[in-house]
């Protein structure tokens, strides 16, 4: 199915400018006949003024630019009447009526309202602006116009204009929401009509609002009867969505605004000013505490899947990060180790100097290279003391082949096991770079290697590796690649490294400190 059919919102706003604001001035006159059946007071001042609801909804959902159908609306409705305003007053009401929806529209737009309210901020800026705020405009032009057409007098200004104002408060309360939900909110109605749990919220609200406006009983427990309400409210709130929440809100807020209309329930008191206080501050509680409930648990679940998605980018990133710096360190290694036996061994080939043996002597020093690699990514032998004795059993066979000894002393020191694994193969490759110094350029008999806790207490291990061959001053190597990739290594490890001569031969020696917090591990001595 294709995904690009338009919205009921935008096949709305396609419609030509006029049509749309004949068709609101209509649903003006018909919500204004319906609020006028409610009239408390003055036939002027209602309970509950749906068209207020309606103007508000409309101009946010569809553009300011409808304002002229509130306005005319209001003169259709007046002409309807039986007995109608003047043609001055009637103008005056009107402009009351539309300023107050355009000002709250654009008041609105102005501190980035979501007309899905799927923010608790989006619920607070509706109640303080669309709700309280803008409202007072409508009512005291209102008022003022009623009390100098002098359609109502002076006593009766205060009664009707407070009517007036939670006339219009209640029907923003009741009538914008759902008309804002209707097309932005959330789940899709079809999701929401799908659920069981929907409908039987909706069958629970409707027994319940039967059960506190119809039944004898609930007159005598007064407001008590109400409260049974609330928690089927709080369900749709947090597990419906802001359209489940504002179902139940309508379903709650219209029962009982009819019913109080009606003599019925614990609002309908028998003074039209108490019902209209009464009234409006149940709807006032009922139709936002869902909402903001919904708002609540949308926004959470907004940040719930944006800490998901986050999380996967930060794996992803840190994943590509260590993928990276792993093939950097097996570049080096390739590079120092057995790049440089191969290169050799070419160089060897291609000159014609290497004998047969010399030649398989070098491949075999570059398998051992490739086997030191694949040992340090051994994820079952990663420890310093287990790489240690692999490299020992590389190296004495090496040495053996060239005619030299190797003496191995590995002391116990704790935390050794404790190194992780890119430092554990730089020690290695420490020691295998002075060894391979050792057989190559120091023309002596035996190679030492030997490791023992630091001097002093300090928490750190001494490698010694030394040979008894002809030593620095007579021929041996001071400096070179690999003496400098040694040092290298040394300072990666945050340790420092130190070469000298022996009496007779060369000795080089590596402090490098513990990891922090390395316990307790003990390696056995082992000496040959």
């Amino acid at each position: 199915m294709s995904s690009d059919a338009p919205s009921p919102h935008s096949r709305i706003g396609s419609v030509p400018w006029i049509w749309q604001v004949a068709v609101l001035a209509v649903l003006y006159v018909v919500a204004g006949r319906i609020g006028l059946e409610l009239a408390h007071i003055q036939d002027n001042a209602t309970l509950v003024w749906p068209p207020t609801g309606l103007a508000l909804g409309a101009l946010i959902l569809f553009g300011r630019s409808l304002w002229p159908g509130v306005f005319l609306g209001l003169l259709l409705l007046n002409a309807t009447q039986a007995s109608v305003l003047e043609l001055v007053p009637s103008l005056a009401v009107a402009a009351g009526n539309s300023v107050e929806a355009v000002i709250g529209a654009t008041l609105l737009a102005r501190v980035g309202f979501d007309s899905g309210f799927g923010r608790p901020r989006d619920v607070g800026a509706f109640l303080l602006i669309g709700v309280v705020g803008c409202t007072t405009i409508s009512a005291t032009v209102g008022t003022y116009t009623l009390l100098l057409s002098g359609a109502i007098a002076s006593a009766d200004f205060g009664p009707v204009f407070l009517v007036w104002w939670l006339g219009d408060l209640g029907g923003a309360i009741i009538l914008t929401p759902p008309i804002l939900l209707l097309l932005r909110g959330s789940p899709s109605w079809s999701s929401l009509f799908r659920r069981i749990e929907f409908w039987l919220c909706l069958t629970l609200l409707l027994g319940s609002g039967a059960f506190t406006f119809l039944a004898p009983l609930p007159n005598r427990l007064g407001a008590l009867v109400l409260l049974p309400c609330f928690p089927i409210l709080v369900w749709a709130g947090t597990r419906l969505g802001s359209r489940g929440a504002m179902v139940a809100s309508f379903t709650i807020v219209t029962s009982a605004t009819l019913a109080t209309v009606l003599g019925l329930g614990p609002l309908a008191t028998g003074d039209p000013t108490d019902d209209a206080i009464l009234t409006w501050a149940f709807a006032t509680v009922v139709g936002l505490a869902g909402f903001a409930l919904a708002a609540v648990v949308q926004e959470r679940d907004v940040a719930d899947r944006r800490y998901r998605v986050e999380e996967v980018e930060r794996a992803r990133v840190e994943k590509q990060r260590l993928l990276l710096l792993e093939r950097e360190r097996l570049t080096r290694e390739m590079h120092d180790g057995l790049g440089g036996q191969l290169v050799s061994t070419l160089s060897m080939v291609e000159r014609g100097q290497g004998t047969p043996a010399e030649v398989a002597e070098s491949l075999r020093r570059a398998l051992d290279d490739i086997r030191i690699v694949i040992d340090s990514l051994d994820p079952d032998t990663t420890d310093l003391p287990t790489s240690l004795g692999k490299l020992r059993a590389r190296l004495a066979p090496l040495l053996k082949r060239n005619g030299m000894t190797l003496a191995w002393q590995i002391d116990a020191v704790d935390g050794l096991r404790d190194f992780p694994p890119e430092a554990s193969l730089h020690v290695l490759r420490v020691i295998q770079e002075a060894v391979t110094n050792a057989m190559r350029h120091s023309g002596g008999s035996s190679v030492e290697v030997r490791v023992e806790p630091a001097s002093h207490g300090r928490r750190a291990i001494h490698l010694c590796i030394r040979d008894d061959g002809c030593g620095l001053g007579t021929g041996g190597a001071r400096g070179g690649r690999g003496v400098e990739n040694m040092r290298t290594r040394a300072e990666e490890l945050g340790g420092a490294l130190r070469l000298g001569d022996a009496n007779p031969g060369t000795r080089i020696d590596l402090e490098v400190p513990l990891p922090p917090g390395a316990g307790a591990s003990v390696s056995p001595s082992a000496r040959s």
